[in-house]
């Protein structure tokens, strides 16, 4: 007989879903089959092996895959599925304190405040607190220490912050009376969804004992993503047994600027000792040149797990090379590329253009307008960012929970209701002296005196709206909810008033988030949570709580996809997606790999890392096409230095030279003669896929436009050395290459290729200088051999 549950996977991913018990780490490569694998461990735990759905957790970081793992496992297990846990970290959080909102100190349809509203608490508590919004210190540099301090779990009382360290002293300044807001509107915001389960597991005994063994599997999606709270969440999560299956791709970890650290995998079976470990390597996405390109990129990354993506499909086209003059050459040239891969039966929504920064896509989309070529850029939520849509979100998370501060100062008056920033100013400092919530203070306006009677009716009569929402709203349907508050707001009403194109527009807006919120309500209709045995008593948040939550909760990845459109996006948007054909652009050293204007120093160690994001950054991009995949580069592009904006002549990237020339469609070259610093790769002309007219692509440094050279491999044995053994390249540089060498510093060595300095003994040409190259390890070298890189 068919077996639905292993018929359909190959033999490493069958291994993986009749794992027993135990921790398990699913190494799984883009394309593998990752989703496929966590579904079919589920279904055969629960069908096979008699687990209980409700004793199973999946957590996963976007909305979308959380959608879809939920729709493939109803498919698997009919209605029982509705009683697994499925879904991402923080809306597990959220659902966690609403069924222990208690303990908590919550009411159980507690406001989530997004990025936007933190970014303007922020701003609110330092003007209260005399710290200016700007140097040295910014409310996003103060937002997000708060974030990084979150994302370890760390309260205000347990950072600690360097006595010269202006930004993060400030930062924690404002942390205790960010966290006060929060306390006192009764709100949470997106790190607490995780900080503040860790922490009732952590300390509260009569939490802990109500989920110790609650969970009899945990399975974690995209391991490489988790920071330090989250898999410190996950250990109190499991039982005895140690039942987490966890599945992620280290060479895909893109996200360390926000907390998350890929140790967490790299270091699993060590943290779990007797965790089995089972590698997904065959693609199932991409052909072999594409694999091959990707590999050739990843494999170099300092600290990696070992493992090679192969496919079974056969042939391939080769990649293509496309080089511009500067960046608005280099456009025309990825518009006229995007236009042959749809010649070649891509259809538009299925062709991406990638970049490393979004001020990239300007360029870009110029160059496709004046193709009339239809394009979208992908970034994220910015429906429910535009204002009239926050504006309708703070009067429904008011009508939920009138004493959260934020919100009423958002919409105190909007639409106008004559409430002057004077007025709000009198306001809050009234509330502030007495301790109180602002809502609060509204019901004592008439003992403020600086108040004029025309603010004291508007504000009383803000205040009667704010009541009668609160009273009437809470148990409505999202729909209906929406349909009150836009009424009552008179929101829409000013809007057809005002009578403008943009006010229209501003309308429109409104009503689609109304019709977001109906088909909220349908789908909650046409799909009743089911609840197992220990759900019974779990509370239910009014629906409108859950819409705002779903709202809250969205991510950028979240977005949907764009149809019949070219989609322009950032490497880090694209991660878990796919295409027909994609085009990777910027391929020059300080676009990709990234190097920020203005850096801070920083450490060796820290900039390996942030190498080799870059390189996992890279791959990514790489590994997104099915068919086709196009590197762009240009000459010349606009950079920021010191002295502002400028042209500069710009160097491709190192990848580029990690790149063996067969993947062109180039024949392989036998090894260069050794050359002093760079070998040029081989010179190309005509790269198969080239466009009809393009012009000769050179980058064999004729025209100072070079590719790094990959560094040889090590020798078996070799030992540090002052200056380079015989039959190597013998470099001098002049004494300007070598002046003020210090830790931190990036430079180059002739045979040893690049690394980072860790030290320097003495000045001038001389110094004995240590340096971690890259492919080689730590060495000691004369400092008359190195330049700066």
């Amino acid at each position: 007989m068919p077996d639905p549950i292993l018929d359909s996977l190959n033999d490493a991913q069958r291994e993986a879903v009749l794992h027993g018990e135990g921790p398990l780490l699913v190494l799984a490569g883009a394309g593998s089959g990752k989703t496929r694998v966590i579904v079919h461990r589920v279904a055969q735990l629960v069908l096979r092996q008699g687990v209980m759905p409700w004793h199973v957790l999946c957590v996963t970081f976007t909305n979308k895959a959380a959608g879809e793992m939920r729709e493939r496992l109803e498919s698997l297990l009919g209605p029982s599925a509705g009683q697994l846990w499925v879904s991402t970290f923080h809306a597990f959080g959220a659902r966690f304190l609403r069924r222990e909102a208690a303990a908590a100190g919550l009411d159980p349809s507690f406001p989530i405040y997004d990025t936007d509203d933190q970014l303007r608490l922020v701003k609110q508590l330092m003007g209260e607190l005399k710290l200016p919004e700007g140097e040295p210190v910014t409310a996003r540099d103060v937002l997000s220490c708060l974030d990084r301090w979150k994302n370890d779990a760390l309260r205000p009382g347990e950072v600690r912050v360097g006595d010269l360290d202006v930004e993060r002293q400030a930062a924690r300044t404002v942390y205790a009376r960010y966290e006060q807001a929060l306390k006192r509107a009764g709100a949470a915001d997106f790190g607490d969804l995780l900080m503040r389960p860790l922490h009732l597991l952590e300390e509260d005994a009569g939490v802990r004992a109500r989920w110790a063994g609650r969970f009899r599997h945990v399975l974690v999606d995209e391991f490489q993503d988790t920071n330090h709270a989250q898999v410190r969440l996950v250990r109190l999560l499991l039982g005895p047994k140690r039942n987490v299956c966890v599945v992620g791709d280290d060479d895909q970890a893109i996200y360390r600027w926000r907390g998350a650290d890929v140790s967490n995998i790299l270091d699993f079976d060590r943290e779990y000792e007797g965790a089995r470990v089972v590698k997904l390597e065959q693609n199932y996405r991409s052909t072999r040149p594409i694999l091959d390109a990707a590999h050739a990129v990843i494999a170099k990354a300092h600290r990696r797990r070992d493992k090679k993506l192969w496919t079974a499909q056969e042939g391939g086209a080769p990649l293509a090379l496309v080089v511009g003059q500067d960046e608005h050459d280099e456009a025309e040239r990825i518009a006229r590329a995007v236009e042959v891969a749809h010649a070649q039966g891509a259809a538009w929504d299925a062709v991406a253009v990638l970049y490393r920064t979004n001020a990239q896509s300007r360029p870009v989309e110029a160059a496709l307008r004046a193709r009339r070529i239809p394009y979208v850029v992908v970034r994220g939520t910015s429906f429910y960012e535009r204002a009239e849509v926050k504006d309708a979100a703070a009067y429904l998370r008011l009508a939920l929970t009138p004493r959260s501060d934020l919100d009423l100062l958002r919409v105190v008056n909007r639409p106008a209701r004559g409430v002057g920033e004077r007025s709000v100013e009198r306001l809050a400092a009234f509330a502030q002296d007495r301790g109180q919530a602002l809502f609060d203070a509204l019901a004592e306006v008439d003992g403020i005196p600086e108040l004029t009677p025309r603010a004291r009716k508007a504000l009383g009569e803000f205040r009667a709206l704010v009541a009668g929402l609160h009273e009437r709203v809470g148990e409505l349907d999202a729909g209906l909810a929406v349909q009150e508050v836009l009424t009552r707001s008179a929101m829409i009403d000013r809007l057809k008033e005002e009578g403008t194109d943009e006010a229209v527009e501003r309308a429109e807006n409104l009503m689609e988030l109304l019709a977001a919120a109906r088909e909220f309500d349908e789908a909650q209709a046409g799909r009743p949570e089911a609840r197992g045995a220990e759900d019974a008593d779990e509370p239910t948040p009014p629906p409108l709580a859950r819409f705002l939550e779903q709202i809250a909760l969205l991510g950028d990845a979240d977005a949907p996809t764009p149809e019949g459109r070219v989609a322009l996006m950032t490497l880090h948007a694209a991660k878990g997606l796919e295409f027909d054909a994609v085009v990777l652009t910027g391929l020059e050293e300080g676009v990709l790999p990234y190097r920020r204007p203005w850096r801070r120093p920083e450490s060796a160690d820290a900039s390996l890392a942030d190498d080799d994001e870059e390189r996992r950054l890279c791959y990514v991009g790489m590994t997104r096409a099915r068919r086709l995949l196009t590197l762009s580069l240009a000459r010349r592009r606009m950079t920021y230095g010191e002295s502002g904006p400028t042209f500069h002549q710009q160097e491709p990237s190192r990848f580029l030279g990690d790149l063996p020339p067969e993947l062109f469609g180039l024949p392989t070259l036998a090894a260069p003669a050794p050359a002093p610093v760079r070998a040029a790769p081989p010179r190309i002309r005509r790269l198969p896929g080239a466009l009809e007219g393009e012009p000769v692509i050179e980058l064999d440094g004729e025209d100072g436009f070079s590719a790094p050279a990959p560094p040889s491999a090590p020798r078996a044995g070799e030992r540090g050395r002052l200056a380079p053994p015989r039959g190597e390249p013998h470099v001098e540089y002049d004494a300007d290459e070598q002046r003020g060498l210090a830790p931190g510093d990036r430079v180059v060595h002739a045979s040893l290729g690049e690394g980072v300095v860790r030290a320097c003994e003495g000045p001038g040409p001389e110094a004995k200088v240590t340096v971690a190259f890259y492919d080689r390890g730590e060495k000691r070298v004369v400092a008359r051999y190195l330049r700066r890189a």
